[in-house]
């Protein structure tokens, strides 16, 4: 997979040393560390997709939730 670089300017020094010993005590670089980081983040869905899931969702079900939950209560 290629690589590219990604560059941050502008973080204070106590921000960076935060993360380093994070990633030290992970037993990871800096580097690997953030990268797990950017990672992770990447793989959570953006809210308005969630959103926008579950109402395509809600459009597609012919039976609303409150039928559904009326018919456990019911035994049905």
């Amino acid at each position: 997979m290629p690589s590219t670089l990604i560059q941050i300017r502008g973080v204070d020094s106590r921000t960076r040393d935060e993360l380093a010993s994070r990633a030290a005590r992970r037993g990871l670089s800096l580097t690997a560390y953030l990268r797990e980081l950017l990672t992770r983040e990447a793989a959570i869905p953006d809210i308005a997709d969630v959103f926008a899931r579950v109402e395509a969702r809600s459009e597609s079900s012919a039976v609303s939730s409150a039928d559904l939950i009326r018919g456990d209560r019911e035994g049905r």
